[in-house]
């Protein structure tokens, strides 16, 4: 299999969280054009990266097709749990560990932290929290390999450097700032301003 480039994991990775909730036995490149907003014949370039052979005259068997993506792209199932934490415990943060969105998915949020004590006292969570002073002992011994950074921009930098000294193997990226993380550690921009302006930027 060749070497699939970073655009195409992106949209197999969207296309994956499509067929997971998708109810029929097939799904053709236009259905998936329509749900994703990805042209069909790019879609079709991008199943073909992943060698999957399973097409068929009037469309992919979608449970086949989930499958291989998932092979190609090594995502885990929902029962494969990978350990998480939320760096950053202030109104977003503290959203995150509500929200229930982690619930049926494969990755488990198993520690909170936050660098005011205060924080980690007064919240309540299904999870333990504690001051970010114990990210460097916590996150090896949880054997947590992703976080969720929700910290002020002014922190952000230094609590991606913990992160990743703590052994984190990637960071999705609420705040503002670009991180500068070492090779081997893995960051996903998801801010807000960002998304917007990218949204800016492809409806002009």
């Amino acid at each position: 299999m060749e070497k699939i480039p970073e655009a195409s994991k992106r949209r197999l990775t969207l296309l994956a969280a499509l067929l997971a909730s998708f109810k029929e036995e097939k799904i053709t490149s236009i259905q998936m054009q329509k749900m994703a907003g990805i042209d069909r014949s790019i879609i079709r370039k991008d199943i073909s990266l992943i060698g999957f052979k399973g097409g068929v005259s009037n469309g992919y068997k979608a449970d086949e097709l989930l499958a291989a993506i998932r092979e190609a792209l090594k995502l885990p199932l929902p029962e494969q749990k990978r350990f998480c934490c939320i760096a950053g415990l202030g109104k977003l943060g503290a959203a995150l560990m509500q929200c229930g969105i982690f619930d049926e998915s494969p990755f488990k949020i198993v520690a909170g932290f936050d660098s005011r004590v205060n924080r980690t006292e007064v919240l309540s969570a299904d999870f333990p929290l504690y001051p970010a002073a114990k990210m460097e002992t916590v996150i090896p011994e949880s054997k947590i390999e992703f976080a969720i950074l929700a910290v002020e921009d002014d922190q952000a930098r230094l609590m991606a450097e913990r992160l990743a000294t703590s052994g984190v193997k990637g960071i999705v990226n609420f705040t503002g700032q670009v991180l500068e993380v070492p090779a081997g550690v893995v960051v996903e921009n998801v801010s807000p301003l960002l998304a917007l302006n990218n949204i800016c930027a492809k409806a002009n």
